[in-house]
């Protein structure tokens, strides 16, 4: 297995055969093309997000060479990919020679889509041993764990490293194996030790700057985030991995209008434009300007346009959320029919078609698509979908049916609760109800060791209660004195 072809994408070499490869489809010109040649170029386009070009590179090298291993393979896994595992399993059983490390590879995958652990298990465990539990062949099963997100045998293959003596002070591989797994399953503060020690090595690596970044902003250490990504840069101001983290670090502390400089800066050279404009559209939601998102998602339909169905349904689904906070419902129920007739599955589109019912007045059809969302989600995520569906109550200050969801939150989820108390007690202050608000501040402040959190003072929804409280409080005090 090749886990990092990125070095060889930068290779004039290669830019060449792509070229060749791009001229070709231009201009409709049939050329021949190793399928080797045509694999790599496939994972290219796969690495970019770009999935149609990736098939029809893939389809050619097929047409070309139909029994070729590394085509069937690449076309095999992509069709796994997208849940077509019946089709996934067409295709490899036609490789001719199924002992083939990568085939064997290719089924183990194949097996843990459909949760067959054990044998799947069974297949690393044989490839292993074939090798001799070669380092290679440790560090491609744990990437295949880590890639299905199975984070208990990725541990346990790890611990097969560590039996053969790599850890983080004496392997870079193992170091950045290590940082992967745990930025993947959320141990951030072990990455940022590991991190460290690459730097430690070498103070000029990009990369590991730009991982200490994340590790920092996965902690909620924005500061340190900035550090760290500013190091990055002060070695190449145009590191665009470098400049995207920046962006981040800037959205977390809410200077918007710093974050979009970045994102309108590397929009016009980035490799995969789709994510700019997604963090584009993030921050005109954020910044509460719906018309520049609106616009914002637009465009990127206009210069992206061989988008995936589910990009494309994604997108829609923006628009119609910005159509929701400009008020334009009709518009957007249009927006979201297309997104669902892309992604009929789409909850979050499911979720936004009944915001906008509700938006025209349409209770029953909104509460229908609300239960129904929460009937196909699984148990971990109710607790966020009911925020969200009081959230849009709240919106459109539809109060006691806010506090119905929060009531529901509160008494389901109370290790989830805070948020639900906020808005609880803001809707009783709406209503004029100051006792009842009261009693919900006065939960949030036992819940809070006899204080209010800054993130809940300074929270858009709350501000105006929070700031009319104190102002109140202050006049009682004058008086009093």
């Amino acid at each position: 297995m090749n886990n990092d072809l990125s070095s060889y994408f930068e290779d004039p070499e290669f830019k060449d055969l792509l070229a060749k490869y791009e001229g070709m489809a231009e201009s409709h010109t049939p050329t021949y093309f190793d399928a080797e040649e045509l694999t790599d170029i496939a994972e290219y386009y796969a690495g970019q997000g770009e999935e149609k070009k990736a098939e029809e590179a893939i389809d050619f090298a097929l047409r070309l060479h139909p029994t070729n291993t590394d085509a069937l393979v690449f076309k095999s896994r992509s069709l796994c990919i997208k849940g077509k595992l019946s089709e996934a399993y067409q295709v490899m059983n036609l490789i001719e020679d199924p002992s083939d490390r990568e085939v064997k590879f290719l089924k183990a995958d194949l097996l843990m889509e459909e949760r067959r652990m054990e044998e799947a298990e069974a297949i690393h465990l044989e490839l292993a041993q074939t090798e001799n539990e070669s380092t290679e062949v440790l560090l491609d099963i744990i990437m295949t764990y880590m890639d299905a997100n199975q984070k208990e045998y990725a541990a346990k293959w790890i611990g097969k490293l560590r039996d053969k003596g790599l850890n983080e002070t004496n392997s870079q591989k193992f170091r950045d194996l290590w940082c992967d797994f745990c930025m993947t399953f959320g141990y951030p503060e072990q990455a940022t030790q590991a991190f460290q020690l690459s730097l430690d090595e070498n103070p000029y690596s990009i990369p590991h700057w730009n991982g200490m970044a994340k590790c920092y902003f996965a902690q909620n250490e924005i500061e340190k985030a900035h550090e760290a990504v500013d190091f990055a840069l002060a070695i190449d101001e145009n590191n665009l991995e470098a400049l995207e983290v920046k962006g981040f670090c800037y959205m977390q502390n809410e200077n918007y209008e710093e974050a979009l400089a970045i994102y309108q800066r590397l929009l016009p050279q980035a490799q995969v434009p789709s994510r700019i404009y997604a963090l584009l559209v993030k921050c005109y939601l954020d910044m509460e300007k719906a018309t520049e998102a609106k616009t914002t998602c637009l465009e990127w339909l206009k210069q992206c346009p061989k988008l995936t169905a589910f990009e494309k349904s994604e997108i829609y689904s923006y628009i119609a959320l910005c159509c929701f906070n400009l008020y334009q419902a009709e518009e957007g129920m249009k927006y979201i029919d297309a997104s669902l007739n892309l992604e009929p599955a789409f909850r979050g589109a499911i979720l936004q078609k009944g915001m906008l019912h509700l938006q025209l007045s349409q209770n029953k059809e909104a509460e229908e698509l609300f239960q129904k969302v929460l009937d196909i989600s699984p148990d971990d995520e109710q607790s966020e979908i009911m925020y969200n569906v009081a959230n849009c109550y709240f919106f459109l200050r539809m109060f006691p049916e806010t506090l119905e969801w929060c009531k529901k939150i509160i008494e389901g989820y109370p290790d989830e609760q805070m948020e639900a108390l906020h808005m609880a007690a803001c809707c009783y202050y709406s209503m004029f109800d100051i006792e009842s608000c009261l009693k919900y501040l006065t939960r949030v402040w036992e819940l809070g060791n006899h204080s209010f959190d800054e993130e809940y003072l300074n929270d858009k929804r709350f501000k105006h209660m929070f700031d009319n409280i104190a102002l109140l409080n202050k006049r009682n005090r004058t008086k009093e004195e």
